[in-house]
């Protein structure tokens, strides 16, 4: 691999910068030298204003070895117009040319920027390729390379996409300022060229001292940020001794000496100023002194005005691509080491991956899997094995028995083909694993080792990862494998969380009103109709908050959702008209100080807290100061602080629910007029914010509320003790008899995981799923591929024996004639009855028996 980016970027995206370099010049150049000889003649004809006509677009040169009064060389005679023709020709030319030139820059930057974005991806796709063929015993240099990879990534700014074209244009407006210097007069073709050289030099010798003054600034602020976290640590000792002045004297030394060095720098930078400052004033006026020498004799001819325009023109505009490229010199100086390690580690990691040609085509369906004399190490878990062999003929069943730590996990791995052996080899009926794709070997030989790693997606994507190359299960083969592995209840669990939009399965929708009847059949058929409080809009319900009560529907968007809706306007005019902002303030206020008072003790992060607060603990201290300063719901303070204070208190009653917290803040009579207020809220509601609330209604099904609040139409009864299993068991039986279980099932595969988010609702985050069912979940992974062998290495090792025993029965049952593998805790596992063919013994580190 080139260790150099722009030779990196020539040798991917050539078509593309050869293309960018033949517009910019081949159509770019023409056309500034277009629009400064029409500047010429627009220039030339103010001069020359007594003339009635002259020559458009006229080229001629005079050339240094002829001397005398010797014609000028005609290049192009050019179009004789009238001079008012000759004026609007050349200021149409300019701006044909200028409408020009803006089409063949947006041209020429979309080819830049398709070199860079190939460049980028073919980049990006090779340190991936690396990374994904890396070994498991290359994670620490495979982690170095994407970590340097971000790093070149951010400071490569638009290297890829210009490096070519850039140089190569102001070589090319050199070139035109060189040329148009010698059409205006030979004399001045060596004063463009000094000048020229003089700018490149001068630009170049500011931009190094800026870089350098970057540099220091940078050094200098790590100091101060390093002196001043320092002084923190020390604080306990400066107040103990008082030593704050030669903690003052110390910093001020050190801040001193940093003073003078940026001083040191800025001076440096203001000298390499100087040239830059003195070229600006001195080459226009020598250009102008050339341009009117006369000769020794007086005889030779003053440059036409029209003309050192126009080489003005040309020179400035070389003057500016020279920047540009001096510009981008510096970015490439800041890129290229790191891409020069960028490319050794990618060497080092490509050599370190092997060459893995896809021969999975000779792997049989069966044959004899065997290690021999195999040593292996497993950087994750630490275990190693030396000495290695084993052979099981396959398709069979094969237990590994092994505590943790003793290597029979890495046994295992070494088996599916997922470590790679440091001696010896594993051999699948003679095909050395490691000659493999991949991916091909994992299709056929699966690895459930560890708990899931999670992708961004639904939890039935979570499932079918990696499981692309086969065809998708059927539905009924994805539950099968759900109860397999365990997930089956907690899948269930998040379907009933799932909420379905009745336009788009009208079906469905009308099948679950059709099952909330029935489920309030089967509750009133159990005598269990009290285990359910249903939603009456006439009735408050006692297992909602009171917002819950209020809005008495679910809300859409974030209008009434949370703590939005104690500071909606519309919700705060209900409550003035049915004169409830004073009570809800005081219940704010008792629900303040009762929590205060019950959680004194209990610190911020305890679980207590989390669960049964009515504020989260970030807001802690905001109560307690308000409580303390407002001890009664009387004399509030005015102005934005009081409507701060009360509307945070109101958001308090809100989420108030006497069920759970038991205050005894709310009697029937406040019930009866928080159902008032609900009526007002649902009669008054504008016809702009219909849409922010989906009303409850027993005859529709409400696409915001939860399966299973659409199916109970309520709220199940805190009060009754174990009314929640029973409820649930009532509910699943209904579904099963109208044919809806799927549903939910298909509902919770559906559910979204956000991997490093809380989660909620529809979603699911790295805290909402535990490490059984992310355990779970990788097996599923390897089991719905329906690979050739199964190996288990970790989630049959927890559990009592009885169970660890029923649940391998029902693996061992949906392996009957394939292979599997099984890591097991010990032999009170292994069942006598149901032998399994082969039994190894792994004891620190050591195969004992086969």
């Amino acid at each position: 691999m080139d260790r150099d980016p722009i030779a990196f970027t020539w040798r991917t995206a050539r078509s593309e910068h050869v293309a960018a370099v033949g517009l910019a010049l081949g159509l770019g150049g023409p056309l500034a030298f277009l629009a400064l000889l029409c500047m010429r003649d627009l220039v030339g004809v103010q001069v020359h204003d007594t003339e009635t006509a002259g020559r458009f677009l006229r080229i001629t040169a005079t050339l240094p070895w002829r001397t005398g009064d010797a014609e000028p060389f005609v290049a192009f005679a050019g179009w004789a117009l009238p001079t008012a023709d000759l004026v609007r020709v050349a200021f149409l030319g300019l701006a044909a040319a200028a409408l020009a030139s803006a089409g063949l820059g947006w041209a020429v930057a979309r080819l830049c920027f398709q070199a860079q974005a190939r460049t980028v991806a073919a980049l990006h796709g090779r340190v991936t390729e690396a990374i994904l063929r890396a070994p498991p015993s290359a994670r620490d240099e495979a982690r170095a390379l994407a970590q340097i990879l971000a790093d070149m990534l951010g400071r490569l700014d638009t290297l890829f996409g210009l490096a070519v074209l850039v140089p190569a244009l102001a070589i090319g407006s050199g070139i035109l300022a060189l040329i148009l210097a010698a059409l205006a007069a030979p004399r001045l073709l060596p004063t463009v060229a000094v000048g020229l050289l003089a700018s490149g030099l001068a630009r170049a010798l500011i931009q190094r001292r800026v870089h350098d003054r970057a540099a220091l600034r940078l050094r200098a602020g790590g100091a101060a940020g390093r002196a001043l976290a320092d002084l923190i640590r020390r604080m306990p000792a400066v107040r103990a001794h008082g030593a704050a002045a030669f903690e003052r004297s110390r910093l001020a030394a050190k801040g001193a000496s940093t003073r003078d060095a940026l001083a040191a720098s800025e001076s440096r930078l203001a000298y390499a100023r100087a040239p830059s400052t003195a070229l600006v004033i001195l080459l226009p006026a020598i250009v102008v002194a050339v341009a009117l020498w006369r000769g020794h004799d007086g005889t030779t001819m003053p440059v036409e005005p029209g003309a050192l325009v126009a080489a003005g023109g040309g020179f400035a505009l070389a003057v500016l691509a020279l920047a540009v490229t001096l510009r981008l010199r510096s970015i490439h100086e800041a890129v290229a080491p790191v891409f020069r390690d960028l490319a050794a580690t990618l060497v080092s990691l490509e050599g370190r991956g092997g060459n893995r040609p896809g021969a999975f085509a000779a792997l049989p369906k069966g044959g004899e899997l065997a290690a021999s004399g195999v040593g292996v190490y497993d950087p994750a878990s630490g275990e190693r094995l030396a000495g290695v062999d084993v052979t099981v003929a396959m398709p069979s069943h094969l237990a590994i028995v092994g505590e943790r730590g003793s290597g029979a996990r890495a046994l295992a791995a070494l088996l599916a083909g997922q470590l790679e052996p440091t001696a010896g080899a594993v051999t699948y009926d003679g095909i050395d694993l490691r000659s493999l794709d991949p991916a091909e070997r994992a299709s056929h030989i699966a690895l459930a080792g560890a708990e899931a790693i999670l992708i961004e997606g639904t939890l039935e994507q979570n499932i079918l990862y990696g499981a692309a190359r086969q065809e998708k299960p059927s539905e009924a083969d994805l539950i099968e494998v759900l109860h397999l592995t365990g997930l089956d209840t907690f899948v269930y669990a998040r379907g009933l969380e799932g909420t379905v939009d009745p336009n788009a399965e009208p079906g469905i929708a009308d099948s679950i009103v059709s099952a909330r009847h029935a489920v309030r059949e089967a509750l009133a058929e159990d005598k269990a109709a009290r285990l359910v409080e249903p939603f009456d809009p006439a009735r408050y319900n006692h297992q909602a908050t009171v917002g819950e009560n209020i809005l008495f529907g679910e809300a859409v968007g974030p209008a009434f959702s949370g703590s939005h809706i104690a500071a909606h306007p519309y919700l705060r005019a209900v409550l003035e008209a049915e004169d409830l902002t004073r009570p809800f303030t005081e219940i704010g206020l008792q629900v303040a100080r009762s929590t205060i008072e019950i959680f004194a003790d209990l610190p911020d992060d305890h679980p207590l807290f989390d669960a049964f607060s009515l504020f989260p603990a970030a807001e802690r201290g905001f109560f307690e100061d308000l409580v303390s300063r407002q001890p009664e719901a009387k004399g509030w303070r005015r102005g934005p602080a009081g409507q701060r204070d009360r509307k945070r208190l109101i958001g308090l009653a809100l989420r108030y629910s006497e069920t759970r917290h038991r205050f005894g803040l709310i009697d029937a009579a406040f019930e009866d007029r928080i159902v008032a207020a609900r009526h007002s809220f649902a009669r008054l509601l504008p016809q702009n914010l219909r849409s922010a609330v989906e009303f409850y209604d027993p005859d529709r099904l409400n696409p915001a509320a939860s399966l299973e609040e659409n199916l109970l139409f309520g709220r199940i009864n805190g009060e009754e003790a174990g009314a929640e299993p029973r409820v649930r068991a009532l509910v699943r039986r209904v579904l099963v008899q109208q044919g809806l279980e799927s549903t939910v099932y298909r509902l919770g595969l559906a559910s979204r995981v956000e991997p490093g988010m809380g989660g909620g609702g529809a979603s699911l985050g790295e805290n909402a799923i535990g490490s059984r069912e992310r355990i779970g979940i990788d097996l599923a992974r390897c089991l719905v591929r329906k690979p050739d062998i199964v190996v288990v290495a970790i989630a049959l090792d927890d559990g009592k024996a009885a169970e660890i025993r029923t649940r391998l029965a029902s693996l061992r049952a949906a392996r009957a004639g394939r292979g599997l593998i099984v890591c097991l805790p010990s032999t009170d596992t292994l069942d006598a009855n149901d032998p399994f063919g082969a039994v190894l013994h792994v004891e620190r580190n050591t195969v004992m028996a086969a």
